[in-house]
């Protein structure tokens, strides 16, 4: 070919409009490459430059061609592109990230260059070659093409023990092109298994895959490996013709040909089938690198049938004859367990109660299911088991174990990736509807496409090609259906400048911005942030006392967005040195966007500066075009994902009365099979649900309900399901529908076991165990076990009399409010304009079914109100009108579901803050003194005292494939966390460690001549925690026990005169007894004229209130209005109150 062919910057190398800002860029190819290496790190490859990446920062290998390359540099960093970046600063890529963008740079300076793709057996592979791309320039002075390895820099090379010149590859440099593993392959010199990505993209497909890229790239078109979606890529080599492997010869001959003539190219081009090409030019249009036209709106395509509504029917279930056995448990003493016996009938439904911390879970989770566990284990591969680590709880015998199925109150995955739909199968059931009966569209004439061959179809008006409909074409988690703009996240995020500035009445010094923070009295070089704002200030002359919104714009600016390229000199403290810098003052947005792009944490705490913009191709849809654009009848995929689960059901069964014979004969069974999960969904209570809800969104009880009903559908039987607390997060409207749910279990033939305090479960049940009396060290023991009847005859048992209706409470004496909080035209997700009038000064309960808009008017509207008026926040989401009432209010705490933190270290005694007094009393002991032990010898984070082996966890994890992580015992410290000298120092006879294993209870008198200490854990007691250790990790508390150590702590701290407290759900793992101990602190509270809002669904909690506020009446968009407003007697009174019928 003509060495001007390889000048021209190609479809995927042309810079575009950052064309000018390569004019910095050095000119020799050696320069070039250096300044490449320095602008791209490999994902693979952090470790080796001390860096390790954020699953946002890893996307950035999705980018396709350099202008989206450099918009993402360009984001992250605003330098020159000569400007080396240390390694965070980089662009994550792949080996043709670095070839694309050196190729980009050369073509600039007129050297001709091209990529080339194959495969390299100089890395620490699994695989004999590896597939990699390089690239190849051609030298004026040496009249050849010289292949350069861009990707391979010194450090690189030095971890890989690469000895050949990587600017200059020789032949025997170990790389083969993809048409010369083609020719090896086919010759049989070398196996097609040898060559590949990995263990699992290997063989024919992969080496055809590569001939067919290298021969694309040297015609300009260097396309992502998942963008080739031609017959002659899809095909298997064993279905491959005769002509067709010829052709692939001929192609692999011209390619290994380093000169290679334009000519020879066009021959092979010619005997290409025209789909080739074509299907290429219109995946290029459809990605938005090459010109389109404008795309149809695809609201408009097809005509949407009218969804009828359809009568609710139950799931019927006939009992299964099953043997009338037991599962017997003998001698069991996990945890708090005193060696007890248990019967558990089988095949029916059996409640194990008893107050917090009484020894429930440890009989259900900690004894049965993890023996259960174990035996699965068992019977594993001994490479996959690792038996030997696992181990056994304790007890002396089980008889009668079935396999057994946890469904426990675990928050699950944060991605949002992870949706109801992915969660309980649905979607896929949908994906495949639409492969079966769907009509695809071409997007840019708005008609049907027609069927072109086996894996495409085409516009009979534009002539554009299309894949064919498949199941990854509707999965936005695989790159063939995720969207190429937000690789299937339905939006992007950018650094939102306003919510930088907090208050513009306050200085900076003061707290203007919430970036800075408060200043006043802090030093000046506290951190490089607050090093470049005192430079910046100085240069200008800037007094940082002067209120935000008297500073000059141009200061302004620079803060938020930099200085440009002049350089400031500033000083900051780093590792308690002060350092001092030289650099260019980037601005307060720049640092956002990298600090977010690089936090590798769930709850990103840059987010808060960031805000969703809808993605301009997708516009939330997630998909690509081809999915986006094919109807069902009018509807589509993202339609449906976004209808609440009850109006999915209805469309389901109206489309079936309109479809024809064959569509009914395609998709019957696909049809039935959504139909059953949707029902199973209604069935646990969850009609307002979409499949679209994202993971992250749903609360433990809902997360849990949506794991049970993909149980519902299963056919397996004989199986022991353990469930914990179902009737969480249910309105008593909905809980005979959870009831029915397990019933269902039951009768299909399954053991199922529930920890439950809820009075209508128990009531159901067809036996009960209450383990008690008290909790920790004062339960472990069954107080009574048989059938309903049975246990409300046990005079022992405080369950039974409660299950009588004997057991009250005296705590009804209701305040009348006189002062409000006033929120008007509330909008807020199903809120519809609602007027809210919240009491002051009392305890009032925010009531409603499940879905009604209680979150959304607590969570959604009147937190983000009290943030404005009282934090001075921003709220630039207001989905109210007007905020009235709030200032005789100091301060508010609210208090969620959410985890207190994800480290496993944390501790109820780190979080409360006694241990820091813990272990100051441990350093003043003689034995600590007399082996010069400090206080940090007694922390299991430092060094110094904690365990080497297992870091101070007390646990090693053990990884399992295609399983969860299991956490096993350390063997070397047998748990302690510590070094064996550090539990040779004892305070009251005890060490470290045996006081960390102490529960509340226990400490509260080990620590009774400590007051600062007991004061804090009394507190704890209080809120019903008692049985709680210590040292155990904060991770494994549910969200009603982390909510409930988030309220001891509060309540440990100095409080202001008029608080304001929110919670959600408090009761959640409260027995009846701990509920009476929560409810006078509550009403200590509001003697001392604090507010309290809690959304509640226990009906105990809500009539011992002061006030109602009830949203409704049903869930989804059937609810968002107050139902009823007013005292629990009141309410009760209501008859358009569903709550108040269950008062």
């Amino acid at each position: 070919m003509k060495l001007s062919s390889f000048i021209k910057q190609s479809i995927m190398t042309n810079p575009h409009q950052y064309k000018s800002r390569y004019e910095p860029l050095p000119s020799s190819p050696t320069e070039l490459l250096r300044t490449v290496q320095g602008l791209v790190i490999h994902g693979d490859q952090g470790k080796l430059y001390g860096v390790s990446f954020s699953k946002r920062q890893l996307e950035e290998e999705l980018l396709r061609n350099v202008p989206q390359m450099l918009d993402r540099l360009f984001q992250i960093d605003e330098s020159p592109l000569n400007t080396i970046r240390l390694p965070n600063l980089r662009l994550i890529g792949m080996c043709r990230d670095y070839a694309l963008l050196l190729v980009s740079f050369l073509r600039h300076q007129g050297i001709p260059a091209r990529l080339r793709v194959g495969f390299a057996n100089y890395f620490k592979s699994e695989l004999m070659y590896e597939d990699h791309w390089l690239i190849e320039y051609y030298s004026m002075e040496e009249k050849r093409w010289i292949r350069m390895d861009a990707q391979l820099d010194e450090i690189q090379k030095t971890h890989y023990r690469i000895a050949f010149n990587t600017e200059d590859m020789p032949a025997d440099a170990g790389y083969l092109l993809g048409g010369q593993a083609w020719m090896l392959c086919r010759s049989g010199e070398q196996h097609p298994e040898d060559f590949g990505y990995n263990k699992n993209w290997k063989g024919w497909h992969s080496v055809k895959g590569n001939l067919l890229h290298d021969f694309n790239s040297l015609l300009g078109l260097e396309l992502l490996p998942w963008d080739l979606w031609t017959e002659l890529s899809t095909k298997k080599y064993s279905d491959l013709n005769k002509s067709e492997k010829n052709l692939l010869d001929e192609m692999a001959e011209i390619t290994v040909n380093p000169d290679v003539s334009e000519k020879e190219l066009l021959n092979v081009l010619s005997q290409l089938p025209a789909a080739y090409m074509e299907s290429i030019q219109s995946k290029l249009r459809m990605l938005g690198v090459q010109e389109q036209t404008e795309i149809t709106d695809p609201d408009t395509l097809e005509p949407k049938f009218f969804i009828q509504s359809v009568p609710k029917t139950g799931n019927a279930v006939l009992p299964a004859k099953q043997p009338n056995d037991v599962l017997m448990l003998t001698g069991c003493r996990q945890n708090n367990l005193k060696n007890i016996d248990v019967s558990i009938p089988k095949n029916k439904l059996t409640v194990i109660t008893g107050v917090s911390g009484s020894g429930k879970s440890s009989l259900a989770f900690d004894t049965i299911y993890a023996e259960g566990k174990r035996r699965y284990l068992d019977h594993m591969s001994n490479a996959a088991k690792m038996q030997e680590f696992i181990e056994k709880p304790d007890f002396d015998g089980i008889q009668g174990l079935t396999p057994t199925i946890a469904i426990e109150q675990k928050k699950g995955s944060q991605n949002p990736r992870s949706t109801v739909g992915t969660l309980t199968g649905i979607m896929d059931q949908l994906r495949m509807l639409f492969v079966s009966i769907g009509k695809p569209y071409c997007p840019y004439c708005g008609v049907p496409v027609k069927k072109d061959s086996k894996n495409k179809n085409r516009c009979p008006v534009c002539g554009n090609l299309f894949q064919a409909l498949t199941v990854s074409v509707f999965n936005a988690n695989t790159h063939t259906g995720a969207c190429h703009v937000c690789s299937g996240l339905g939006f992007q995020y950018k650094v939102n400048p306003a919510s930088i500035v907090v208050n513009e009445n306050l200085s900076v010094l003061e707290g203007a911005t919430s970036y800075f923070g408060k200043l006043r009295g802090k030093k000046p070089t506290g951190n490089w942030m607050v090093g470049e704002l005192y430079a910046i200030a100085a240069d200008r002359n800037i007094d940082l006392d002067t209120p935000w919104k008297e500073l000059p714009e141009d200061f302004k600016n620079a803060l938020l967005y930099g200085t440009g390229d002049k350089v400031y000199r500033f000083q900051y403290n780093s590792g308690g040195r002060d350092t001092e810098i030289n650099r260019p003052a980037a601005g307060a947005v720049a640092h956002i966007q990298r600090l977010f792009r690089e936090s590798k944490s769930e709850d990103n705490p840059w987010k808060q500066y960031m805000y969703e913009i809808p993605c301009p191709v997708c516009h939330g849809e997630l998909l690509c075009p081809e999915a986006r654009y094919t109807t069902m009848m009018g509807y589509r995929l993202p339609e449906l994902a976004k209808m609440p689960i009850v109006r999915l059901r209805e469309w389901i069964y109206s489309l079936q009365g309109l479809l024809s014979d064959n569509q009914r004969n395609k998709a019957g069974e696909v049809l039935q099979e959504v139909q059953i999960r949707i029902d199973n969904l209604l069935q646990v209570g969850l009609p307002y649900v979409t499949l679209n809800r994202t993971a992250p969104t749903l609360s433990g009880g809902e997360l849990q309900r949506v794991r049970l009903s993909s149980h519902l559908g299963s056919d397996l039987i004989g199986l022991t399901y353990i469930l914990d607390e179902p009737s969480i997060g249910l309105h008593p409207r909905d809980h005979h529908r959870m009831i029915d749910t397990m019933k269902h279990l039951r009768d299909k033939g399954n053991t199922v076991i529930v920890v439950e305090h809820d009075r209508d479960t128990m009531l159901e049940a067809d036996y009960i165990i209450d383990i008690g009396p008290g909790a920790g060290v004062h339960g472990g023991e069954v107080v009574s076990a048989g059938t309903v009847e049975e246990v409300k005859e046990n005079s022992l048992s405080a369950t039974g009399r409660y299950l009588k209706g004997e057991y009250e409470w005296n705590l009804s004496n209701n305040r009348v409010p006189h002062e409000w909080l006033i929120l008007k035209g509330c909008t807020g997700n199903n809120l519809k304009h609602i007027d809210a009038y919240f009491p002051l000064h009392v305890m009032c309960c925010i009531t409603g079914v499940s879905g009604s808009g209680k979150s959304s008017l607590v969570f959604g509207t009147l937190i983000p109100a009290l943030e404005e008026a009282i934090k001075n926040q921003r709220n630039y989401k207001k989905s109210y009108q007007t905020f009235e009432g709030y200032e005789t209010i100091n301060a508010f705490v609210q208090m969620d579901q959410s985890p207190i933190g994800k480290s496993s270290r944390s501790t109820p005694a780190t979080y409360i803050g006694i241990f820091d007094m813990i272990r100051a009393r441990y350093a003043k002991q003689p034995k600590a003194l007399e082996c010069g032990m400090s206080e940090s010898h007694f922390s299991f984070h430092s060094k110094d005292g904690q365990c080497p082996a297992c870091e101070g966890q007390g646990q090693i994890k053990i990884v399992f494939q295609y399983m969860a992580d299991h956490y096993v015992t350390c063997t070397e410290c047998k748990g302690s966390r510590y070094q064996e000298s550090v539990l040779e120092v004892l305070y009251k006879g005890k060490n470290i460690a045996e006081v960390l294993q102490m529960d509340i209870a226990q400490a509260v008198s080990f620590f009774a001549d400590v007051p600062e200490v007991r004061t804090k854990l009394q507190l704890m007691e209080e809120v019903g925690l008692s049985y709680l250790k210590l040292g155990q990790s904060i991770a494994t508390l549910s969200g009603g026990e982390a909510q409930r150590l988030k309220l001891a702590k509060e309540l440990g701290g100095k409080q202001k005169k008029h608080m304001v407290y929110i919670l959600d759900e408090p009761t959640t793992g409260l027995h009846f007894q701990d509920i009476e101990k929560l409810l006078l602190i509550f009403r200590k509270l509001t003697d001392a004229g604090h507010t309290l809002y809690i959304i509640e669904h226990n009906t105990d909690i809500i009539r011992a209130s002061d006030w109602m506020i009830d949203i409704g009446p049903e869930g989804g968009t059937g609810g968002g209005k107050i139902v009823a407003s007013g005292p629990p007697d009141e309410i009760k009174k209501n008859t358009a109150s569903i709550t108040g019928r269950y008062l």
